[in-house]
């Protein structure tokens, strides 16, 4: 027994250090560390077995070499032990628990993300347009623009506004415009607007001379014009002389001329008789016409009346512009008046909007767009296209005999 201890006493003891790895002093990061320690199982706290060896041949050396030359040689607790330990069981759960988890997470987070890529989010610009754009042109240009009672300026103009109603008013010195118009954010809004404008006043005017006998010479401010009958155009509005002269004498008259107007004179020149050798006319008319006898115009309607010498004419009513021309028969009695009334011709009329409106001509409703066969006196009218998005139109316009008469507007301009 002693020779065994003896003898057993002589072997190199096996150290328990683990065994060194080259290239491994090198110690790993500490989050791999903090990962491996995850999947490590957790030392034994289970105490070793009891043996029951006999307590000589139980020697320290060989009871501390004993693990370790077991796990460098791969041999010692049988493999079925090892699967039914309590630990090696945890820590095979684990390993399944774990990934599985992770699994799952990453799949509902994928799916998630697929959903939210379907669903609208609330994008918050900062530069999101707050105001519109309205631009407003006129013809002729140079309107005053009024937009919600505060001057703004005269077209061409382009202003922001905020969104929402707004009332625009327009000035010319021939016209105003009321338009409501409703702006939305972001929106460019152009109105395009014809303006009434201020019709020039004449600043010439005619004389029409008339003499008995015909033949005599006719002078204006000294100058010839030619011998009677005959009609002075182009005298300025103003006071002249007018002086004719035939073979029994000569007379010479003051008169004023009008603007646009016809001032009818008629000289006697003959013996003088018991009473007046002549008579006036004076013609009634919605619009302007020529009095015209012969190859000579002899006046218009713009005068109060025409004196002629008494007796029958043959006078022609005539107004080119509306296409309107008729003949009347007249007698002039000496010292009298005599009145003609023009009944203007009724032709038709279409009228058509965009996108559509309501139709006043002459301040009287004949009803909405699309309108044909409208019956209307030649001449002048006042005609109205009235929508309530977009406000009130005004035209005047001339209606004419020949035709065709063709009335549009387009309201969205």
């Amino acid at each position: 027994m002693a020779s065994t201890a003896r003898d057993r006493d002589q072997l190199p003891s096996v150290s328990a250090a683990p065994l060194a790895v080259p290239g491994s002093t090198r110690s790993a990061p500490r989050w791999l560390r903090g990962v491996g320690a995850m999947f490590r199982p957790a030392p034994s706290t289970t105490p070793p077995p009891h043996s029951t060896d006999n307590e000589l041949f139980a020697f320290r050396s060989e009871a501390a070499a004993a693990p370790t030359e077991t796990a460098v040689a791969g041999v010692g607790r049988p493999k079925a032990a090892a699967a039914s330990s309590p630990l090696k069981r945890g820590f095979t759960l684990r390993r399944i628990v774990i990934p599985t988890v992770v699994i799952i997470a990453g799949v509902g987070i994928g799916f998630g993300l697929v959903i939210l890529r379907n669903v609208p989010l609330p994008v918050l610009n900062a530069d999101a347009p707050r105001t519109g754009n309205l631009t407003i042109e006129t013809r002729p240009i140079g309107a005053e623009v009024t937009i919600d009672g505060v001057h703004r300026g005269s077209t061409p103009l382009t202003v922001a506004l905020i969104p929402g109603p707004h009332a625009v008013a327009l000035r010319s010195d021939g016209d105003r415009r009321v338009i409501p118009l409703t702006i939305a954010a972001g929106a460019e809004v152009t109105q395009h607007i014809e303006m009434k404008t201020r019709e020039a006043v004449p600043l010439f005017g005619r004389i029409s001379v008339v003499t008995d006998p015909p033949g005599a010479k006719v002078a204006v401010d000294g100058h010839s014009r030619g011998v009677s009958p005959l009609v002075v155009a182009d005298l300025t509005a103003d006071e002249h002389t007018v002086s004719v002269a035939g073979e029994s004498g000569s007379v010479e008259r003051k008169v004023v001329v009008t603007p646009a107007g016809t001032t009818s004179l008629m000289f006697s020149l003959a013996a003088r008789a018991a009473g007046p050798l002549g008579g006036w006319l004076s013609v009634q008319s919605p619009f302007d016409v020529e009095i015209v006898e012969g190859a000579d115009v002899i006046g218009s309607s713009t005068t109060s009346r025409v004196m002629l010498a008494a007796g029958r004419h043959d006078v022609v009513l005539a107004n080119r512009s509306v296409g309107y021309q008729e003949t009347k028969k007249i007698d002039v009695t000496a010292g009298r008046t005599t009145t003609l009334r023009v009944d203007p011709p009724q032709v038709s009329v279409s009228v058509n909007a965009r996108p559509w409106a309501e139709i006043l001509v002459d301040g009287a409703s004949v009803g909405q767009t699309p309108i044909a066969n409208l019956l209307v006196p030649v001449g002048s009218h006042d005609v109205v296209f009235r929508n309530p998005q977009h406000g009130d139109r005004r035209q005047t316009v001339i209606v004419t005999a020949n035709g065709p008469n063709r009335i549009t507007a387009d309201l969205t301009k």
